[in-house]
């Protein structure tokens, strides 16, 4: 048997290798993929009898390895994954096993165990969570499965109900030990007793003496993750030894086991908690603001109903990172790797040395998903957060959230607008989040992404500011090791790499094969299937005779119904979006047909605030809101915003068991499920890219719910074809393409150029590119049909847009003389990603680089020569390009008398008339790309007018509610207001006379905007819904009824706060009777109380010490109330040592750092913690 580190360690190696004892893992987790309740489907393939046996051998004497390598202090990360192989091993006899086995819970916690010490404590916490009471437990086992489960509330009511039974207690043991002797002695002879006497007593009177150790222990590990002293640790694990020396030398096997594990558990918890982890003092400068603010973070975190303490593997290096001011971090993690946790601690360092933060999601979704995500944590901490609701432009109100929240969240679209006709408002900011940072490439998105990127990076306070960029897809060589040296800035450090994830990904076929439907999976060599998983049937209502499934979404959607069934949640993605309203009609009508059943598990009225948006905003009608009823998201990002976001609140507290998905998902939108099913592989007939098919699957399996995730293709017909497509992206190690997308821009368009002139060599197209005096027209190419050539066309005119754009970006805000172009766009992509990569290729193509910059050079040059100096400022803050500028001095002298007489009319309440002047400036600006919407409706001016009166659009009967909302998503809450902050920000910079002398500054032109985004005329209901209230109706009618009229928001927040407010809400039925829940979900987001942020309350109680108590000043005790009378004080154990002076009435939210005072006689107590007067007492 191994006994030296050498030995374990080259016993572990062979142990974990691939392919040990004929792949036993492979085939235990095959076999485990199948079967039901311990037995195998009928027809699929057959597992040799002892595999169970073989798994548990080998699970046991790797876990035996694992710990004792541990305590030699071996290689610890063999050790781990020792552990990791062991779990697995157990959870394959147990995952789907003989659930009548008396030993299965003794296994579940051992396998738990052992992936938690593995560091998979999310799948320790999936494999214990919602069947551990019904397991056949010792106390001992219980109390070790609480620790995982994190349920630490109920972890201390265990110890101190079993420390006020007395039956640990020295005297209680004694007794039961005299009562049991004498029991015995009335029964055996004399001779017999003492054989007899040592298994039928004193074990089991050990055994509670242990149980007593080991409740103890757990108490006093619980103070020392609470309090951050490893005193207190020291003094639990103390306890766990000699308990175990006292079972192994009686053999007590069981409770050994659980000692074993319990020590090395307490020591690796630890060591990845946040007390040990996050450094103490990483400055002297701000070390008194850092102490404070990461005690809050610690103990706020630890007083969660679930108690977060620790951090993944994953999360380690950045969270030592987390407290470099300097330290530029580039995180490529994973889906769901704990990505976020990085990014909170750098948040946190910033906000302790007194820096506000901005953090750029790309999605307006994602922006209210993170909003909600980093409020959790900080506002504890009395830290704000906001986001911008808005699409583009930055209103009053919006303008004082940039320059006065502590976290501001927002899309790059609508910082970029704000800092380029504001540049002060980041003045203060000390960090910079890019969320899904990759967003890196060819589209305009993309490329302006990129150039926004840079001038922050040469900004001339740029080293006062730290960059976080968090990414799933990144890839590897040379394209990361630019990426990272440009935005680190060419700082020593690396970026943060792990493969590591909280769960498994398996995948698998459905195949729809021979009249039924069946689930194939890939285990390594192992091919286990699931043979008629989904059988056919007719549907039972109406006339339909086809059987169900009939095609590929039919399948898909069977397939979902039966996971359900199994306990599963399921997310179906769709790469096209049109797919996912066309399941949305499917589902409906199969259920109506009784194909398929509601997955509803709560009552509908949890749904209620999800449902009234949904009817306000689609209409009772809609197949998303009915879809919704029988517990169906049908998810896309062109839903309506309101009724999107609580949706997402639904799906994030589990209610939802079905999600329908669009690429919103692939994007960074943090939903999840047990299974993934992809719909489909294509979009507009090309495959997708193998980046987002990585970060779509990363969606599979739930952290601290599942420990594996499903990922699933349905294949109806053409089964080899589909077969190999979908192994091809399974198998696809390819990341994300990180080329510069300005580079790219320039390659394509050189490209063209290239075929123009029927050659590829780079002094000639060089000598093209400088003597072109054709104005960068359209190039034309031998042999290209003109169809052919009406397509590119299309595609060059929208890429030299694009460059205009990203020049005048770069250049448009300074004065640079047309001489000195070449010089000025040479600084400002000093080290930028642009540079690098293209230093990079010029070295297998000499030239290419002089050749791009000459592109760039030549391009701005002429835009210098048809523009003038206030031209081109004025296409700066507005972020548009050459063409669109121009389109723009066209229009404005109509459309800065428009915009002024809007604003007026709105000021006015002149509503028809601010209606009828909206629309003439909407009918300029849609015809004028990029303002242009994706699609314009026959009767837009009807929804407009509709829109801004504040009424319901589906009251009234339009052609296409779906067409009508996404002319309203995209066309009137992006497009329209960009296009009107364009002609507002453009008159500023060309400071245009409007009339009688007076410029745009001269007048209130802030109205306009804030109505057409929120569709109403009402500017308090517009500031009201801009603040974060989600129905249109209600926040109209609240406004009314009150006769508000507030316009900043200082005088918002004092209308929220007024009596007559208060009086109305208390009613329950206000502003309408079902959104009253919905108003005071806001109210509580919008100004948090006093009970959610904590501060510290210190005070002097006077103690009563048990007899044979001697207090030490400085010990740390505990204030409880366990029994009646006055306030318990307890030892770190969980023993009674004395009371207080009275009963105080404790706060259950906070902490109460309790030290035996200098006075002995009393106590030192500091509370930390939310509520008011932790002090008060009965009387």
């Amino acid at each position: 048997m191994a006994s030296t580190i050498e030995q374990i360690e080259e016993a572990i190696r062979q142990a974990i290798a691939t392919g040990f004892r004929g792949r036993l893992l492979e085939r235990g987790l095959a076999r485990s993929m199948i079967w039901a309740d311990g037995e195998l489907p009928d027809g699929s393939p057959n597992f040799a009898e002892k595999l169970s046996y073989d798994l548990l051998s080998y699970g046991y004497s790797l876990l035996s390895l694992a710990i004792r390598l541990t305590e030699l202090n071996g290689d610890a990360d063999l050790a781990r994954a020792a552990f990791e192989k062991s779990a697995t091993a157990i959870t394959d006899v147990i995952h789907n096993g003989n659930s009548d086995d008396p030993e299965s819970g003794f296994h579940k916690v051992l396998a738990a165990s052992s992936y938690h010490l593995g560091r998979f404590s999310a799948k320790a916490f999936s494999l214990l969570n919602h069947s551990i009471e019904n397991e056949n437990l010792s106390r001992i086992e219980k109390m070790l499965s609480l620790l995982m489960l994190r349920k630490f509330a109920a972890l201390e009511t265990s110890v101190l109900d079993w420390k006020t039974s007395g039956l640990g207690t020295d005297n209680s043991l004694a007794e039961k030990l005299g009562f049991e002797v004498d029991q015995l002695s009335d029964q055996l002879e004399s001779e017999d007793q003492e054989e007899f006497g040592i298994a039928s007593i004193e074990l089991p009177v050990i055994d509670l003496a242990l149980t007593d150790n080991y409740y103890s222990a757990i108490y006093e590990f619980l103070f020392a993750l609470e309090t951050g002293n490893s005193v207190l640790l020291e003094g639990a694990i103390n306890r766990v030894e000699n308990s175990l020396s006292v079972s192994a030398e009686l053999n007590m096997l069981p409770q050994w086991w659980v000692l074993r594990i319990t020590k090395c558990l307490f020591l690796d918890l630890w060591e990845s908690s946040f007390h040990r982890v996050i450094p103490f003092s990483p400055d002297q400068e701000n070390s008194e603001n850092w102490t404070l603010l990461r005690w809050l973070f610690i103990a706020s975190l630890f007083k969660r109903n679930k108690a977060e303490i620790d951090l993944w593997p994953s999360q380690l290096e950045g969270a030592r990172r987390a407290v470099g001011d300097f330290d530029d971090l580039v995180v490529s993690l994973p889906t769901s790797a704990g990505k976020t946790r990085i990014a909170e601690l750098c948040i946190l360092r910033c906000l302790a040395i007194g820096k506000r933060v901005l953090f750029i999601t790309p999605l307006r979704a994602l922006s209210a998903q993170t909003e909600a995500s980093l409020r959790k944590t900080f506002l504890p901490l009395g830290k704000s957060v906001s986001s911008l609701y808005g699409s583009i432009g930055t209103s009053d109100f919006e303008q004082n959230i940039i320059k006065s929240q502590d976290i501001v969240v927002g899309t790059p679209e609508k910082l970029d607008f704000a800092l380029r006709n504001d540049p002060s408002l980041i003045d203060d900011i000390g960090l910079v989040v890019l969320d899904e940072g990759h967003m890196i490439g060819l589209n305009e998105r993309e490329i302006s992404y990129e150039v926004q990127i840079q001038r922050l990076l040469k900004r001339g306070d740029s080293e006062q500011r730290r960059i976080v960029c968090l990414s799933a897809i990144l890839p590897d060589g040379d394209q990361l090791e630019d990426f990272v040296g440009w935005l680190r800035r060419d700082k020593e450090g690396d970026a943060i790499k792990s493969v590591w994830r909280p769960t498994d990904l398996r995948f698998g076929e459905i195949v729809w094969q021979e009249n039924t439907g069946r689930i194939n999976f890939t285990i390594g060599e192992e091919q286990p299937f699931i043979p008629n998983y989904i059988h056919p049937f007719i549907p039972p209502v109406g006339r339909r005779t086809t059987p169900f499934p009939k095609n590929k979404k039919e399948l898909t959607l069977a397939a979902t119904w039966r996971l359900v069934q199994d306990n599963h949640t399921v997310l179906i993605y769709c790469p096209e979006k049109r797919s996912v309203n066309s399941f949305a009609k499917d589902i409906i009508d199969l259920h109506k047909r009784g194909a398929i059943n509601s997955v509803l598990t709560v009552p509908l009225q949890q749904l209620d605030l999800a449902i009234v948006l949904g009817k306000e905003w689609l209409g009772e009608g809609h197949p998303v809101v009915k879809c919704l009823k029988i517990g169906v998201a049908v998810h896309h990002g062109a839903l309506p915003t309101p009724f999107r976001k609580e949706m997402e609140n639904l799906l994030r507290e589990g209610i939802l068991k079905v999600t329908v998905s669009s690429p919103t998902l692939a994007q960074g939108l943090n939903l999840s499920a047990t299974a993934v099913i992809i719909y489909s592989l294509t979009r507009n007939r090309n495959t997708i890219d193998a980046s987002e098919f990585k970060n779509v699957i990363g969606r599979a399996g739930r952290a601290f719910v599942d420990t594996h995730g499903l990922v699933l293709y349905p294949i109806f017909e053409r089964h080899d074809w589909f077969r190999t497509q979908w192994g091809s992206l399974v198998e696809d190690t390819n990341a994300r393409n990180m080329e510069s997308g300005l580079a790219l821009l320039v390659s394509t368009l050189v490209s063209r150029m290239a075929q123009s002139i029927g050659g590829t060599d780079i002094d000639g197209l060089l000598e093209y590119v400088l003597n072109n005096t054709q104005e960068w027209v359209f190039p034309d190419v031998a042999n290209e049909t003109e169809e052919q050539a009406g397509v590119q066309e299309i595609e060059w005119n929208k890429h030299i847009v694009s460059l205009d754009t990203a020049l005048l970006s770069m250049l448009g805000e300074e004065e640079v003389s047309i001489i000195d172009i070449p010089n000025a766009l040479d600084v400002i992509l000093q080290s930028s990603l642009w540079q690098r990569r293209l230093t990079r290729h010029d070295e297998e193509q000499q030239g290419l680089k002089g050749l791009f910059d000459s592109v760039l050079a030549q391009r701005a040059k002429h835009i210098w020569n048809v523009t003038t100096t206030l031209q081109r400022k004025g296409y700066f803050l507005a972020g548009v390009g050459l063409a669109t500028g121009q389109r723009l001095d066209a229009i404005s002298a109509q459309a800065n008398v428009l915009l002024v007489n809007a604003n007026i009319y709105i000021a006015t309440n002149e509503q028809q008339l601010a209606i009828e002047t909206i629309i003439q400036l909407a009918e300029l600006v849609f015809d004028i790309s990029p303002f242009t919407p994706r699609n314009l409706p026959e009767e837009w001016k009807d929804i407009l007018a509709v829109w801004l009166r504040g009424e319901i659009l589906t009251d009234h009967e339009f052609i296409d509610i779906n067409e009508a909302l996404m002319f309203i998503e995209d066309g009137l809450i992006y497009r329209l207001p960009w296009g009107l902050e364009a002609i507002r920000v453009r008159a500023q910079a060309n400071e245009d006379v409007i009339s009688d002398g007076a410029t745009i500054v001269d007048y209130e032109v802030g109205l306009v905007v804030p109505a057409i985004e929120n569709g109403t005329l009402n500017r308090s209901a517009a500031l009201l819904m801009q603040a974060g209230f989600n129905s249109r109706k209600a926040a109209i009618h609240a406004v009314n009824s009150t006769n508000a009229s507030f316009t900043t928001g200082d005088q918002l927040k004092a209308w929220l706060n007024s009596l007559d407010v208060f009086e109305l809400a208390i009613r329950l039925d206000w502003p309408t009777p079902e959104t009253s829940n919905l108003w005071w979900s806001f109210i509580k987001d919008y100004e948090p109380k006093s009970e959610t942020t904590w501060r510290s309350v210190s005070a002097v109680v006077f103690a009563t010490w048990v007899n044979t108590y001697a207090p030490v000043e400085g010990t740390p005790v505990k204030l409880k109330n366990i029994e009646d009378g006055n306030t318990q004080i307890l030892a770190s154990d969980g023993d009674k040592i004395g009371t207080a002076n009275c009963r105080y009435k404790l706060l259950e939210g906070g902490v109460y750092l309790t030290k035996i005072h200098s006075d002995t006689r009393c106590l030192g107590v500091t509370y930390w913690g939310g509520g008011d007067s932790p002090f008060d007492y009965h009387a």
